[in-house]
């Protein structure tokens, strides 16, 4: 089991008292749909390309998922298929429980969403499933089944999934499901997955009920300008904590109503500029039909929004994973744990560079979507440039110009995006 804490000095992850970036693979379904033999096979090849995590729903999402008749249940079934919530089956906790001990002996570290909105009041999903509510009664009741069932093995949780808090009701209840995790299992980190583009209310935020901050840029329209726009305004809450970007754009995914499909060229985009943006401590990646473990033939709920995904054999050989698990490399090497943008810095440019800096250790990142030369009003000259074509993941030595206070970066010679560091 690894412990997961918060460095007391730098916003980032300690993992058995040292620093590292948590890099979490998404597999929601993980619970109801792989066998064992599926589950020990994904472990090994996520861990291979560099995953130290994985975000899994102690629950399935009722209106997001692929399904098939003899799934595992977390309650007991009525006659009509609805979910009795004062009658948990035993079973499932107990295979999930199984699950989690083989991901930890794996090396990851679980993620875990307790309540996806669907089952509190005053959601978007409740109002999607109405039938799906829980009372106060059976979300504490769950609460503490999740604890009792995981906490021992340093699960990280994520008291919300896919929620905005635009309604009073849904912001007191996911209050109450922090406070209890905080009270039933004080050594066990916590945070919220909202909704795209939102930013958590200080109810919930401000105080002790949330130890690092998580967020999700979206999959559709602004989902390339979103991971800077949240992670920046993250950066600037009145509570510094870590700040991961727990949901980027899944590799795969459909957007824009069928225009098209995310590549792995828009995950390295959204990731990137994410941690240029403050969330240094780590991200989520995810791959459109391993999250719903999706199987040739199935039907899949949210394919009007997402698109058909690809079977989860297909989906896990996707390159983003990859180049992932080399950002995840990077970061680490380089210490580049509380960068900052600085958008005023970048005075040429025509592909939607991404420019940041950080104080302590010094570091100075620019991320180039595209092979255009950039000028930076910034002397550079003191540090130490290295660069990688991110494309190739391989490391490549590009020619920068000082002069008159700025820093040029030459255009690289090869079609694909590039990440030029200074080190101070």
């Amino acid at each position: 089991m690894h412990t997961v804490t918060i460095d007391p000095n730098a916003p980032r992850f300690l993992i058995d008292g040292a620093p590292a970036f948590l890099l979490a693979d998404t597999l929601w379904a993980a619970f109801v749909r792989p066998t064992e033999q599926e589950w020990v096979a994904y472990l090994r090849l996520r861990r291979r390309q560099g995953f130290n995590a994985v975000n899994i729903n102690v629950l399935p999402i009722p209106h997001d998922r692929s399904a098939a008749p003899g799934e595992r249940e977390p309650f007991a079934v009525r006659p009509d298929g609805s979910w009795d919530f004062d009658a948990p089956d035993p079973a499932y906790l107990a295979n999930a429980r199984r699950m989690l001990e083989t991901a930890v002996e794996h090396g990851m570290v679980p993620i875990l969403v307790v309540l996806w909105c669907n089952f509190v009041p005053g959601t978007w999903g409740a109002a999607l499933t109405p039938g799906l509510v829980m009372t106060e009664e059976q979300t504490a009741a769950h609460v503490d089944r999740v604890v009792d069932a995981f906490a021992d093995l340093g699960v990280v949780f994520a008291a919300s999934g896919d929620e905005n808090f635009t309604d009073p009701q849904s912001t007191d209840r996911y209050a109450s499901v922090l406070r209890r995790l905080r009270d039933r299992a004080p050594d066990n980190l916590r945070t919220l997955h909202p909704a795209p583009f939102v930013t958590p209310p200080a109810v919930l935020a401000d105080g002790d009920l949330v130890d690092f901050y998580g967020y999700q840029a979206g999959h559709d329209d602004d989902w390339s300008v979103q991971p800077v726009n949240n992670g920046d305004a993250l950066r600037r809450m009145p509570v510094r904590r870590p700040i991961v970007s727990m949901e980027p754009v899944y590799e795969g995914h459909g957007y824009g109503k069928g225009r098209g499909r995310h590549t792995a060229a828009n995950v390295r985009l959204a990731s990137w500029t994410s941690v240029l943006a403050g969330s240094g401590a780590g991200l989520g990646y995810g791959a459109h039909g391993v999250w719903p473990w999706h199987r040739p033939g199935e039907p899949f709920s949210g394919e009007h929004f997402s698109g058909t995904p690809f079977p989860a054999d297909v989906a896990l050989r996707f390159d983003g994973a990859w180049d992932v698990g080399l950002l995840r490399r990077i970061v680490e090497e380089h210490d580049l744990w509380d960068l900052q943008v600085r958008p005023e810095l970048v005075v040429d440019d025509r592909s939607g560079a991404c420019f940041a800096v950080q104080d302590s250790p010094r570091r100075a990142a620019l991320y180039l979507p595209h092979p255009f030369a950039v000028t930076l009003d910034l002397d550079l000259s003191a540090y130490r440039v290295s660069s990688w074509n991110l494309g190739a993941r391989n490391r490549d030595h590009p020619v920068v110009r000082f002069g008159g206070g700025r820093t040029v970066v030459e255009q690289p010679e090869y079609l694909a995006d590039t990440l030029v560091l200074f080190s101070g």
